[in-house]
């Protein structure tokens, strides 16, 4: 038998040393003198030095170093259908897995008056380095292009290598398409990371590169972040795979996940650990055999020259050694995989037990692939959302937290010498000793304690409320005669004659524990519409008093004051529809008695900033109401989490969205135990029918089966944004926390509207609301629905190629 791999039989650990280096380490001056040649080949010549570099180096002739429109449209044709469909079940499992990554962060109290956040910001421009040579990577496009656009960033530029013929994989630029990045350019190795870094006419200038590659692309990542401040990814070099493997590991299995990342280069390095002296050989055997049998076999013999085999003690040594070795692949192939791994501290990924291969974590699992290697994993993680956002943080004094926290700060200071530090804190708190900072100004300007007596109109306040004859007797007797209800009367085999519980405490009591909430701090009401409704009655003197709203929003809260004869005020929302420091000021001085928030908004989808609904709650005088009919599909804690701290605060929630139970008609409102018991003295006797208390208990009682509802929702969204993104029909796609997204359209939505309701698709047309001029509100529908809403907006756009000129107006009648 020819070993193929160096072998070492229970070597001390005082030998590891040698047994833990990469076979690139003894060429790195070498690659790095390369690195640093062509670093200064491309800083003088720019685009002339990327044509003569490929030529070089690639054996390829590009004239135009940018992929055309044409070249990205035609791709598609020369993918076969198998592989297409591949590719977006691998995409719909990335976008998952990394949509789950978002994090909207709650502002944090330090200590009284002391709020401090932090916000997610995406990368402004992102280099994409995507590996072709002889084995063109279109997953790694993947892998970086559907995090990128999860995380917004608003310019995305792909490198990779031409072909012998100056063109791009199809597959590559298939994928590219997908993913609605337009920016290509044929460019590989050192000389793309110097362009990213640098920019050309071509290539536009990065502030982070993505990416694995070689050794020499590693070095150039590297030089790009030492030298020129262009941040990196990770080092992330010649691929590599440690697999662990006991008695219980199946040979075969193994020596294919060895073979599996050998075939990637020559400079490529696999490592097998085993305590079993059977499993050594046998793997050995099944690498020759399987070797064999490998299209690239040239490639992966050359890289298992370079790699070893290696048998020791037991699991003690062999977890030892793979976390001195901190493998970007991790294969634990033995009996108990969870136990092993419970011990891992150095790795890129990690694949648990015999039936998963690296080779998922390579294409469709869902996690991401581009991983440090190298041994850089004792310091680095693999790419994620985060690797494309900057983390902002924010904090904000009050007054009281300007007098508590300043004595730390001047002592500190003052300790470290720095004065300048102390007095800048000192000023302030003087300042506020002295009351010389005006009383209205905004660092100190604070509402008056928020008065729900004084809120409510006197009339209901006085009033005595409906009292039904199931309020009066509460349960069940032998004989009910109480209620003046039909005794003989059923439908089918259900029985409907006798009035529903009023207060619907066996529903309340299924839900408190699930929102984490008291039974008293909730309302039922028929759909969410109702107590919006009894807000404003509650509240406003018909003819007198008003309710605040920011357009666009949704509907009913305007409605709910024209029917109750009440006043509205409209506040702008930013362009980007969040809630400014400017409304929030006009919002404390208004006379409002609710100020009505959708967050996620209907139609934009956003979530408005936390911490600017947190300033307006603590400043506005009246109920501020957090609509979270949406909020099911955010991510963000809900802000019923914060009823205690905010006595004026009401929270809107339905199990119409995320539930799947429209039909139901159920809507919720968390609040206060006060205002709780104002809306059910309001409330009809019976708003609840004992149909709909059934049906909501059995659905609380499968509540856990609400996480699957809202995933599909999610993957269905991301599938959707990416299809829409790159229609020659669509201008903009809004980034959405609902189940919906906001689309603009051009040159005509209300064309594009009617060209798709004629096709039996229907859209929501909201071009007259504040700030959606030429937008379509798309609900995300099954799979099916959303092909089909793709495939008819792409259709409107190929069979009127001159809509931009045409103005749209013919869709219709040739629809």
């Amino acid at each position: 038998m020819t070993f193929f791999m160096q072998t070492y039989r229970f070597p001390e650990p005082a030998a590891w040393g040698p047994l833990l280096a990469r076979p690139a380490a003894a060429e790195s001056p070498a690659v790095a003198a390369r690195v640093q040649e062509i670093f200064a080949q491309v800083a003088v010549s720019g685009d002339d030095a990327l044509r003569q570099l490929a030529q070089e180096l690639d054996k390829a002739a590009v004239a135009d170093l940018r992929v055309s429109a044409a070249e990205l449209a035609a791709a598609g044709a020369l993918v076969p259908a198998a592989l297409q469909a591949a590719i977006r079940q691998a995409k719909a499992n990335i976008e998952t897995f990394h949509a789950a990554q978002r994090v909207v962060e709650a502002p944090v109290e330090t200590q009284p008056g002391v709020r401090c956040w932090r916000r997610s910001v995406p990368v402004q421009r992102v280099g994409l380095y995507v590996p072709g040579g002889s084995a063109p990577l279109f997953s790694t496009l993947l892998m970086l292009g559907v995090p990128a656009r999860l995380a917004g960033c608003p310019e995305i530029v792909v490198c990779t290598p031409p072909q012998a013929d100056g063109t791009v994989s199809p597959v590559i630029l298939f994928v590219a398409q997908l993913l609605g990045i337009t920016t290509v350019v044929k460019a590989g190795g050192a000389q793309a990371v110097a362009a990213l870094a640098l920019g050309t006419a071509s290539v536009p200038a990065v502030d982070k590169i993505f990416g694995p590659g070689n050794r020499y692309v590693t070095a150039a990542k590297q030089l790009a972040a030492a030298r020129y401040g262009v941040a990196i990814d990770m080092p992330a070099g010649p691929s590599e795979v440690l697999v662990v493997a006991d008695a219980s590991a199946n040979p075969a299995f193994v020596a294919a996940d060895l073979l599996s990342q050998a075939e990637h280069g020559p400079d490529s390095q696999v490592v097998l650990l085993t305590d079993s002296e059977d499993i050594l050989s046998k793997v050995q055997a099944e690498v020759e055999t399987q070797l064999a049998a490998l299209p690239r076999r040239d490639v992966a013999a050359r890289a298992l020259a370079e790699s070893r085999a290696v048998l020791l003690p037991g699991p003690a040594e062999l977890l030892d050694f793979s976390n001195q070795y901190a493998p970007e692949h991790l294969i634990l192939a033995v009996a108990e995989p969870e136990a092993l791994a419970a011990g891992v501290t150095n790795a890129g990924s990690v694949f648990l037990g015999h039936l998963t291969p690296e080779a998922v974590g390579d294409y469709a699992s869902g996690t991401n692939h581009t991983l440090p290697t190298s041994g850089f994993a004792r310091q680095y993680s693999g790419v994620s959302l985060d690797s494309f956002v900057k983390k902002i943080t924010y904090q904000r004094l009050t007054a009281a937290g300007v007098q508590a926290l300043a004595p730390v700060v001047e002592t500190m200071a003052e300790a470290e010498g720095l004065h300048a530090h102390a007095r800048a804190v000192a000023l302030r708190r003087e300042s506020l000793e002295q009351a010389a900072l005006a009383p209205s100004a905004p660092e100190t300007a604070q509402a008056p304690a928020f008065d729900l007596g004084a809120l409510v109109r006197p009339s209901i306040r006085k009033m005595q409320p409906y009292s039904s004859a199931r309020d009066e007797f509460e349960g069940a007797a032998a004989v009910m005669l109480d209620a003046n209800e039909n005794s003989f009367g059923s439908v089918g085999d259900r029985v409907f004659n006798r009035y529903p519980d009023p207060q619907q405490r066996a529903v309340k009591a299924a839900l408190a524990p699930l929102k984490d909430v008291a039974a008293g701090q909730i309302f039922l009401g028929n759909g969410s519409d109702e107590p919006i409704d009894l807000l404003v009655r509650l509240t406003c003197v018909p003819g007198q008093d008003s309710i605040a709203v920011l357009p666009p929003t949704y509907g009913m809260y305007e409605v709910a004051a024209n029917l109750n004869d009440v006043r509205v005020e409209r506040l702008p929302l930013t362009a980007d529809f969040q809630l400014s420091a400017a409304t929030v000021e006009q919002l404390a001085r208004s006379s409002a008695k609710i100020a009505f928030l959708c967050s996620p908004n209907n139609p934009t989808g956003n979530l408005l900033d936390p911490a600017a609904v947190a300033q307006m709650l603590r400043r506005f005088r009246g109920l501020v109401v957090v609509d979270e009919a949406y909020g099911d599909f955010a991510g963000a804690p809900s802000w019923t989490t914060r009823l205690a701290e905010f006595p004026n605060l009401v929270v809107l929630q339905t199990f119409s969205k995320a539930w799947g139970l429209a039909g139901l008609r159920l809507g919720v409102a968390y609040a206060s135990p006060a205002i709780i018991g104002y809306l059910n003295k309001i409330k009809p006797p019976y708003n609840l029918s004992e149909n709909t208390q059934q049906l909501a208990l059995a659905a609380l009682g499968r509540a856990d089966h609400l996480p699957g509802l809202r995933q599909q929702i999610l993957a269905g969204r991301t599938w959707l944004a990416a299809e829409l993104a790159d229609l020659p029909v669509v201008e903009h796609v809004f980034p959405s926390d609902a189940n919906f997204l906001l689309v603009r359209f051009r040159p005509d939505a209300t064309a594009v509207y009617d060209a798709l309701r004629a096709r039996g698709i229907v859209v929501r047309n909201r071009t007259t609301q504040p700030g959606c001029a030429g937008c379509l509100r798309l609900t995300v529908g099954t799979p099916a629905e959303n092909e089909q809403l793709a495939d008819a907006l792409r259709a409107i756009g190929e069979e009127h190629p001159a809509a931009a000129d045409a103005g749209l107006g013919a869709l219709v009648g040739n629809a």
